[in-house]
């Protein structure tokens, strides 16, 4: 286990270096473009790096510090506030669809599209947490 543990850490950490390259590279990009569709895009991944870096040294600590934890109670306590929350990103996205179907701009089509995988992202995310909220009921009884 020793091993596997150190192998995750391992390539944890060397993929924080290639997202901190990206972090330079795109704010690099960003200063030396006068594009701002160019500008936005490097944001957003610069953005997205930022994100991957905090992930990872989040599985890092996980493995380093602090075991995750997720407790029946955690759910359960903020569940209908996350139904609500997944209501919204359906919404969203059936807003981004219907704007994305009259998109006639490249650049709009493409921000469009952006848009429409990240609220599908979180939908995703939002899908996960329902089952693990049902995984945890089984495995309590409930």
């Amino acid at each position: 286990m020793a091993e596997r543990v150190n192998e995750m850490i391992s390539v944890l950490r060397t993929w924080q270096g290639l997202e901190r390259q990206a972090m330079n590279d795109t704010a690099e990009i960003q200063e030396t473009t006068n594009s701002r569709f160019i500008r936005m895009v490097m944001e957003i991944i610069r953005h997205d790096s930022l994100m991957h870096h905090r992930v990872q040294q989040f599985l890092i600590d996980s493995v380093t510090k602090e075991d995750i934890a997720v407790t029946r109670e955690d759910i359960q306590e903020i569940w209908e506030k996350i139904e609500a929350h997944d209501r919204m990103e359906k919404k969203t996205i059936e807003l981004a669809e219907g704007l994305k179907a009259k998109a006639w701009n490249p650049v709009h089509k493409s921000l469009l599209d952006y848009l429409l995988r990240d609220e599908a992202k979180h939908d995703t995310m939002l899908q996960q947490l329902n089952a693990m909220k049902t995984e945890i009921g089984k495995a309590s009884g409930a």
